[in-house]
């Protein structure tokens, strides 16, 4: 495990109001960690490997499209997704039609 990743997910004994908390989900990999006051885009460059984020995953604060520049706070949840059905590109960039 990547000591950034270990930094991202300690955990301190469980309380009530733990302090920076923030819900990190993509795909079945969830964790909550002490990232309140880093940005989407910070997070998601720490993350990208330890959880397989795809690139191409859009960003969700407490379910809203948010920029990668978003500034997160305790008690958010930030989830990484791809829409349902979305189709991937081939190699000149072009849509698959369905």
């Amino acid at each position: 495990m990547s000591a950034q990743l270990k930094d991202l997910t300690r955990m301190n004994q469980p309380s009530p109001a733990r302090s920076g908390m923030v819900k990190v989900s993509y795909g079945v990999h969830n964790l909550e960690a002490a990232i309140a006051g880093k940005s989407v885009s910070e997070v998601r460059q720490s993350l990208k490997e330890p959880l397989n984020i795809d690139p191409r995953a859009r960003a969700l604060v407490n379910s809203r499209d948010v920029a990668a520049s978003y500034i997160l706070k305790q008690g958010d949840q930030l989830e990484f997704v791809r829409l349902a059905g979305e189709k991937g590109r081939d190699r000149r960039g072009w849509r698959f039609s369905p």
